[in-house]
């Protein structure tokens, strides 16, 4: 039971200190650069991290639940035609996203970085997923460290103590490094957990069979994740880039509950979720269902009032007012990041059962709710409309899966 308990307070620590680490850096950039270039950063970020996403297009939701039902032996077969699925798909889908460029979405001096942050950011984020997976969540929060953290450190020293490198170039290429670093240390890692390895004959079938998992999963996805990344274009479009880097700061603060909850609850439950019930254990599988559910309510909302508290004092740091005239918008937000991480028990829960469909439904129809409330709240309040949408389309994802898990739940009576 103490080993338990110190795994998962290390891993928390260490995944903590990495999502702390951005959280600093964003909080200096706020007080470092101007308020257009901290929206332009947030929307390259978001950007990224949306392509990161449709370049891997769910792949991995299928090889971890094969992992996860494969002897040891077998590892490296689901790991090898894992790769070759990512290889095919990045063959498809990287070059769309010269479509960014081609429209004006981001500025074309920044699509060299784009490309290079892009794929080393998914290779690195894939290891990171295998080595939960694999149960070495110890090694994997390092990797998150070096990819999401080590690097925060030094750029803020330099960036502080030298005028001329307060550019984005600077940032870019330090967060290029932690990448590409926790992509080969990762990598290393991933080869040696999967030992004895052997050349696997090239399976069609599954390969195809896990392409149609990965394409329901990336439809849901996406759209979850076109909410969360339309949201700054749409407050570029309507109230311009100074107050884009408002909603950047507010939203990164926000967001910091579902960073703390991913490695203190989601990541060390789930792997245990799935084994309990794929072996039947049904009574396991609703104790762990349990504390996923009571950990994520009481952590989100302590979480919410604590940040709810002390932002005002903290944002007044950065030196500049706009931060501070906007705070209703953090509230709305913060709601939106805890009615997400409540959401998510029922989610995993019907990921468990594999009610793909059941997901993949409410992920599509909340892309509409999101829509329509934003176009309703524009004309009266167009910096809040983004906010309201996706709390509105999170709270319609939530209701929906929780109507089907409590609906799977009274058939497993």
């Amino acid at each position: 039971m103490f080993s338990t308990a110190a795994l998962r307070v290390a891993n928390v620590a260490l995944r903590g200190f990495a999502m702390g680490s951005k959280f600093v850096l964003i909080f200096v950039l706020a007080r470092l650069l101007e308020p257009a270039e901290l929206g332009l950063y947030g929307l390259f970020a978001i950007t990224v991290r949306f392509g990161t996403l449709l370049i891997g297009g769910d792949y991995y939701i299928y090889a971890q639940r094969e992992l996860l039902s494969e002897d040891r032996q077998r590892w490296s077969f689901v790991l090898q035609h894992q790769a070759i699925a990512t290889g095919l798909l990045y063959l498809a889908l990287l070059p769309t996203q010269l479509l960014l460029f081609r429209f004006d979405l981001l500025p074309g001096s920044l699509i060299v970085w784009f490309f290079l942050l892009l794929v080393f950011e998914h290779l690195a984020q894939e290891i990171n997923r295998l080595l939960i997976v694999m149960g070495r969540p110890i090694i994997g929060s390092w990797i998150f460290f070096i990819r999401m953290g080590a690097w925060v450190w030094p750029l803020v020293a330099i960036m502080w103590l030298l005028p001329r490198a307060r550019t984005l170039d600077a940032i870019f290429l330090a967060w290029l490094l932690g990448s590409a670093l926790a992509f080969a240390l990762g990598m290393l890692a991933v080869i040696r957990e999967a030992a004895p390895w052997r050349r696997w004959p090239l399976d069609y079938a599954w390969l195809k069979r896990g392409f149609g998992v990965a394409l329901l999963f990336l439809t849901a996805t996406l759209c979850s994740n076109v909410m969360t990344t339309a949201d700054r274009y749409i407050v570029e479009a309507l109230v311009g880039r100074d107050l884009l880097g408002v909603y950047v700061l507010y939203m990164s603060i926000a967001m910091a509950i579902v960073a703390f909850l991913d490695p203190a609850v989601f990541s060390f439950l789930y792997p245990r979720i799935v084994g309990a019930y794929r072996r039947g254990e049904l009574l396991a599988y609703r104790r762990l269902m349990k504390e996923l559910i009571w950990s994520s309510i009481a952590l989100s909302l302590g979480l919410a009032i604590l940040i709810a508290l002390s932002a005002p004092f903290v944002l007044r740091w950065t030196g500049r007012s706009l931060y501070v005239e906007h705070l209703p918008l953090l509230w709305v937000l913060l709601s939106v990041a805890v009615i997400h991480v409540i959401g998510m028990a029922p989610h995993y829960s019907l990921y468990v059962r594999g009610a793909d469909r059941v997901i993949v439904l409410a992920h599509i129809s909340a892309l509409f709710v999101f829509a329509a409330v934003a176009v309703l709240v524009a004309p009266h309040a167009p910096f809040y409309a983004p906010a309201y949408g996706l709390l509105a389309g999170f709270l319609w994802i939530g209701g929906l899966e929780l109507v089907w898990y409590r609906h799977l739940a009274r058939r497993m009576r």
